[in-house]
């Protein structure tokens, strides 16, 4: 397989191609180039007409790009039509290994990565997490403190249960607040005793 770079005008999109694509895709692809680079050619055939990629060439123009790698395949025109459409449809048959997801997910939340270059929006993210089973002891008094490295909650991930990253100064803040009245040691705790309080209040 030769890759070349060529000119993005050079590249001419196939009129009639069968696949829909959203302004939010194109979005999504365009983060990606920026943040990862060019990891996958645009496919077109001998007159550099696209058989598989189009998302990826109107996130190139987005981008600004003047030059893209290309693979020119060696088809007939039948098969560059089916081709199209084979890969559009092989993509709609595969899914997700929510538990897989979710270790993936966390793995790069512990190294500080923004969630948000993954493609799943923010409010995705909190559907994934919510599904996630955390499991968090009761709150103990001070006296009998629990020891703070087995039962703290990852900081990142505990706000993206309550909150979207765009929120997430809000989130510190009211946390901040609760642990200077409470001497709460850390966020989960702060938390846990912010839902006991709710729950006396509600049994009173």
């Amino acid at each position: 397989m030769k890759i070349q770079n060529i000119e993005i005008n050079n590249i001419k999109p196939y009129k009639n191609n069968p696949r829909k694509i959203s302004q939010k895709s194109i979005d999504m692809v365009a983060q990606s180039i920026k943040e990862f680079g060019y990891q996958q050619p645009i496919v077109v055939d001998k007159d550099n007409i696209i058989v598989v990629g189009h998302t990826r060439h109107q996130a190139s123009l987005k981008l600004g790009l003047t030059h893209v790698p290309v693979v020119m395949g060696d088809f007939t025109e039948e098969q560059a039509k089916a081709y199209r459409i084979a890969d559009n449809r092989i993509n709609e048959e595969t899914g997700w290994d929510s538990k897989a997801l979710q270790e993936e997910l966390n793995a790069l939340m512990d190294l500080d990565m923004d969630l948000n270059l993954t493609g799943f929006s923010s409010e995705e993210l909190d559907q994934l997490f919510a599904k996630q089973e955390i499991e968090i002891e009761p709150y103990i008094p001070e006296n009998d403190m629990i020891d703070n490295q087995q039962h703290d909650l990852n900081d990142v991930r505990m706000i993206q249960l309550f909150y979207p990253p765009e929120d997430e100064q809000r989130f510190r803040s009211i946390i901040e607040k609760v642990r200077e009245e409470t001497n709460a040691t850390n966020i989960s705790e702060a938390v846990m005793l912010c839902v006991l309080n709710e729950e006396k209040r509600i049994k009173d």
